[in-house]
């Protein structure tokens, strides 16, 4: 993989990252309207307020996926990055481009 491919990739996984971030705010915004509203009701229980529970489930992954996209990003400019982890085959790039942090080439099974 060439370093302008590479480069491509990390702009790709930083506009992610950007619109993860975006997400995340927005979902401690909701989970703060909730948690306000909560208080303002203080009979309703949690499991009465399932959107809650939802928003804190997506703001938990979002943040693994800050988590993971950074990752690749402190990866990518080493030679594990783009070779599958169980073949040690190289990933093809078209798989990087659309899964960055894809870890398994098709050979890896």
């Amino acid at each position: 993989m060439t370093q302008e491919e590479k480069d491509k990739i990390k702009l790709q996984i930083n506009h992610e990252i950007s619109i993860i971030e975006k997400s995340i705010d927005k979902f401690l915004e909701l989970i703060d309207a909730e948690v306000q509203s909560d208080a303002n009701d203080w009979f309703i229980s949690k499991e009465s307020n399932p959107s809650k529970e939802i928003n804190e489930i997506a703001l938990e992954k979002a943040k693994q996926r800050i988590v993971l996209h950074r990752s690749v990003l402190s990866r990518i400019d080493t030679s594990e990055y783009g070779i599958g982890i169980k073949c040690h085959n190289p990933i093809y790039l078209e798989r990087l481009k659309a899964i960055p942090p894809a870890t398994r080439g098709l050979s890896c099974g």
